[in-house]
């Protein structure tokens, strides 16, 4: 598995995690009552916020574990030639972006988006239904999660395909 692919599931299964945290704040005797919109926009907004550091830490703790990961076997390959920045350079080498990469987040991206706007209008069509507005905006939440999933699976996914020899289209 490629290192790309490694650091999609390892953002997708914060966002999971964060998504989850969410869904459990949401049920909770703690979240506020369903007719006071102004209570359950911040809850989202600081919710997106946590999700964002999140991220973060998770990506940086990702990368010095690839490091590590990447120091360890190098070293029991050859102790004597394991060189100051070699970890640096194969790192590098393996995350740098190419056209194929390039391809590969434009159509993940296509499709993320995609549930953005299916979740978008999904949520309109709850409203016009006659929908309380809370449920509107879980669903544009929702739909931001899965989407941001769904962008994850398929960049590992094109990413694998492309692993194993086959041209990615």
């Amino acid at each position: 598995m490629t290192l790309k692919s490694k650091r999609n599931i390892t953002s997708m299964a914060a966002g999971v995690a964060t998504a989850v945290g969410y869904i459990i704040y949401a049920l909770s005797n703690a979240a506020p009552n369903s007719d006071d919109l102004k209570a359950w926009a911040i809850v989202m907004l600081v919710s997106i916020g946590i999700a964002v550091g999140i991220q973060i830490v998770t990506q940086i703790a990702f990368h010095i574990a690839a490091s590590v990961g990447i120091a360890v076997k190098e070293g029991k390959k050859d102790c004597k030639t394991f060189e100051r920045g070699t970890v640096e350079r194969i790192i590098k080498s393996e995350l740098k972006e190419d056209e194929r990469d390039k391809r590969i987040t434009l159509k993940a991206s296509h499709i993320g988006y995609s549930c953005v706007g299916i979740g978008f209008m999904a949520g309109l069509i709850a409203l016009a239904c006659g929908a309380i507005a809370l449920t509107a905006l879980h669903i544009f939440l929702g739909a931001c999660f899965l989407a941001a999933f769904v962008d994850g699976v398929m960049s590992v996914f094109l990413y694998e395909k492309g692993n194993r020899g086959e041209e990615c289209k």
